[in-house]
C-alpha cells in the first residue's frame, strides 16, 4: 500500500513546489469553486420561524464543474503532465495523451516517460512563454482547426523539428479538456530515438538516471556541474592560446611587447573565461535535459550571472582604463591625477551598477517603464540643481580632454594672468605675479580667452633703438648692416623673417626697428638671449662712431632789436632829424 500512495505523494510534492514558485514562473492558479454546500449561511438553511412567511427560495448557482487533473486549459495539461511525469506518475501523465487509434508498441506510461524525456531535452521554449494559451477556447492556431492547439517545437538530432499539438476532446461530463493529439503521441518513439544525447544517457549507471535529487535525476545536476568546471578550465585554455598567438604574431612583425597592454589582459582574463563559461553552459545544458519545472529558474539564473560578468568585466575595464589616464595626467596634472582617477571610476562604476541593476529587474520580470520613467524625472530635476556643478566638471573634463592648459604653463585667462599649478573637477588654479592664486571656474572657460604663452614656438624680439640726429648717413648704413651681420651669425635667431630697418624720423632720434623671431626654451631663457642680442646693438652702435639718443629739445633765441610804432611818442624828434 506504500508503494502505491509513493508516487501520488510524489506528484502532490511537485505540485507543492510548482505552487511555491509560481509567481516567478508566471503558472496560472486554478479557479476555486466559488462556494460549497457546506458554506451556505444560515439564512439558507435555517427554516423559517414561526408566525413568519417563508422566503422565496432564491437559486443557487452550482460550483463551477473542473478536471481533477487540470486539463482546462493547453497550458493547464502541459504544466500538470510535466509535474506528473517529473514525480513518477507516469499512470496520471498518460491520461494526459490521446491514444493513437493503431496504438503503439510501448505501453501508456512509457509513452509518457519518453515524451517528457523529449520535452527536457529538445523542446523550443519554456514555460514562461505566451504560446501556452491559459484560455480554455485555446488560441486558435494559424493552420490549426478548431480544436486543435499548437503548443511548441522540439528539436531533434539534425536539424529536424517537429510541431506538437493538443486536441480538445468533446464535453464529458460536462467538462472539456485538452490532451496531446494522437498525431503528437504516435511520434514520441521517433522523437525519443533523436532527442539529446541518445544512447549515452541511457547507457549510463541506473543509479544516476533512476536516483532523484529533489524531483530531477541524480546525474543531472552531477552533470550540470560538471560540465561547468569543465567549460571554466576549456574557457582558460583558450586565452592562453589567443594571448601565445597575438605574442607569436607580435614578434614575427616585431612588434615590441608593451606592458600596459598585458596588464590589461591579465586584469580582463578572469572575467571574460566567466562570460566563456556561462555562455557556453547555457549552449550546452540543454543536451543534458533540465526538466522543463526547472528551465525558467536555471534560465534567469544564467542571465544574472551573465549581468553578473558583464558588470565584472565593466568594473575591471574601468579599473584599467582609469589606471592609464591616472599615469599619462601624472606628469601634466599632478594634484588633479588623483582626483580625477578617484571620481571618474566612481561615476563610471556608478553607471555600470545602475544599468547592471535596471538589467537584473527586467530579467526578473519587473516592469521597467514608470522606473525608467522616474528616473527621468529625476534626473532632468538633479542637472536643474547641479547645473553649475555640471557645467564645472564638463568644462574640467574638456579641458582635461582637448589639453588647452597644462599645469606649468603662463596664461592669461580673461584678466587673469600666471602660471596654472591645477586643473581640477571644479576649477582651475592661477598663481599671478603678485603670488596670489585665483580660481577660475571650469565652466566659464568655453567663454573666456585663453592666452597660453607656454605654446609660444619663437619669441618675438621687436626693439626700436634711435640714434642721433648728428649721426651721418655712413655711420647709420654701417650700423644697418653690422646689426643684420650679427642677426644672420646667431644661430638663435631665425634668419627667414629676421631684419634691421630705417623707418622714421623720430622727434629727438633716427628710429630703427629691429624684428626677429628668437628660439628658446621657455621666456627665462629668451630674456637671456635677448638681453646679449641688446648688448650687442649696443656695442654695433658704439662701433659705427655714434651713440643713442635721448629725450632733447634745440631751442634757438634771436632777440628782435625793432620797436613797434605804437610805442613811439608823438612828440618825439626823428632821429637825425632837426628839432
Amino acid at each position: 500500500m506504500t508503494n502505491q500512495l509513493r508516487p501520488a505523494v510524489r506528484a502532490t510534492v511537485v505540485l507543492a513546489a510548482l505552487l511555491a514558485i509560481q509567481p516567478a514562473l508566471g503558472f496560472a492558479q486554478p479557479a476555486k469553486p466559488a462556494a460549497s454546500a457546506a458554506g451556505k449561511t444560515a439564512s439558507q438553511t435555517a427554516p423559517p420561524a414561526s408566525g413568519q412567511a417563508a422566503a422565496p427560495a432564491t437559486a443557487v448557482p452550482a460550483p463551477p464543474v473542473e478536471d481533477p487533473l487540470g486539463r482546462e486549459t493547453p497550458r493547464g495539461t502541459f504544466v500538470r503532465f510535466i509535474a506528473a511525469a517529473e514525480a513518477g506518475s507516469l499512470d496520471v501523465a498518460a491520461q494526459y495523451l490521446q491514444w493513437p487509434r493503431r496504438g503503439l508498441e510501448i505501453s501508456r506510461e512509457e509513452a509518457a516517460r519518453q515524451l517528457n524525456y523529449v520535452l527536457n531535452h529538445s523542446y523550443e521554449g519554456s514555460l514562461d512563454s505566451e504560446q501556452l494559451s491559459r484560455n480554455p477556447a485555446g488560441s486558435y492556431s494559424v493552420g490549426q482547426p478548431a480544436d486543435r492547439e499548437w503548443v511548441g517545437t522540439v528539436v531533434l538530432a539534425g536539424g529536424e523539428r517537429l510541431d506538437l499539438l493538443m486536441a480538445r476532446l468533446p464535453p464529458q461530463n460536462g467538462i472539456q479538456i485538452w490532451v496531446f493529439s494522437a498525431d503528437t503521441v504516435a511520434e514520441i518513439p521517433r522523437m525519443y530515438a533523436n532527442s539529446g544525447l541518445g544512447e549515452f544517457e541511457r547507457k549510463l549507471p541506473a543509479f544516476l538516471t533512476r536516483a532523484r535529487f529533489g524531483e530531477i535525476s541524480l546525474w543531472v545536476p552531477f552533470a550540470l556541474t560538471g560540465l561547468l568546471l569543465l567549460l571554466y578550465l576549456a574557457s582558460r585554455l583558450l586565452l592562453v592560446l589567443v594571448a601565445l598567438v597575438i605574442r607569436i604574431v607580435g614578434r614575427l612583425r616585431h612588434h615590441q611587447s608593451v606592458p600596459a597592454r598585458w596588464r590589461a589582459w591579465f586584469a580582463l582574463s578572469a572575467p571574460t573565461a566567466f562570460l566563456l563559461t556561462v555562455g557556453f553552459h547555457r549552449f550546452f545544458a540543454p543536451l543534458i535535459g533540465i526538466p522543463l519545472l526547472f528551465q525558467a529558474l536555471y534560465n534567469r539564473l544564467s542571465i544574472l550571472l551573465l549581468i553578473a560578468g558583464v558588470l565584472w568585466w565593466l568594473w575591471r575595464l574601468i579599473d584599467v582604463g582609469a589606471e592609464t589616464v591616472r599615469q599619462r595626467l601624472q606628469s601634466e596634472y599632478p594634484r588633479s591625477a588623483q582626483s580625477m582617477y578617484t571620481f571618474g571610476r566612481r561615476i563610471l562604476k556608478g553607471a555600470a551598477l545602475g544599468l547592471a541593476l535596471l538589467l537584473t529587474l527586467g530579467a526578473l520580470g519587473f516592469d521597467l517603464s514608470a522606473t525608467l520613467a522616474g528616473l527621468g524625472i529625476g534626473g532632468v530635476a538633479l542637472a536643474f540643481a547641479a547645473q553649475k556643478t555640471l557645467e564645472n566638471i564638463f568644462g574640467g573634463v574638456s579641458v582635461l580632454s582637448d589639453r588647452t592648459i597644462v599645469v606649468g604653463d603662463f596664461c592669461k585667462i580673461g584678466p587673469h594672468s600666471g602660471t596654472v599649478e591645477d586643473v581640477g573637477l571644479r576649477t582651475t588654479q592661477i598663481r599671478t605675479p603678485n603670488r596670489t592664486v585665483v580660481h577660475v571656474p571650469n565652466g566659464s572657460l568655453a567663454n573666456l580667452d585663453v592666452e597660453n604663452f607656454a605654446r609660444r614656438d619663437l619669441f618675438l624680439f621687436n626693439p626700436t633703438i634711435g640714434l642721433r640726429y648728428e649721426t651721418s648717413l655712413e655711420q647709420l648704413q654701417r650700423v644697418l648692416a653690422d646689426v643684420r651681420q650679427m642677426l644672420h651669425a646667431d644661430a638663435r635667431v631665425q634668419k627667414e623673417t629676421s631684419r634691421a630697418r630705417f623707418v622714421k624720423f623720430g622727434a629727438y632720434s633716427l628710429d630703427v626697428e629691429i624684428f626677429a623671431y628668437v628660439k628658446a626654451a621657455d621666456h627665462v631663457a629668451f630674456l637671456g638671449i635677448q638681453e646679449e642680442l641688446l648688448m650687442h646693438i649696443m656695442a654695433v652702435v658704439k662701433y659705427a662712431g655714434t651713440g643713442l639718443a635721448f629725450p632733447s629739445q634745440t631751442m634757438y633765441v634771436r632777440r628782435d632789436t625793432s620797436e613797434p610804432a605804437h610805442l613811439i611818442a608823438p612828440d618825439a624828434t626823428p632821429r637825425g632829424g632837426q628839432a
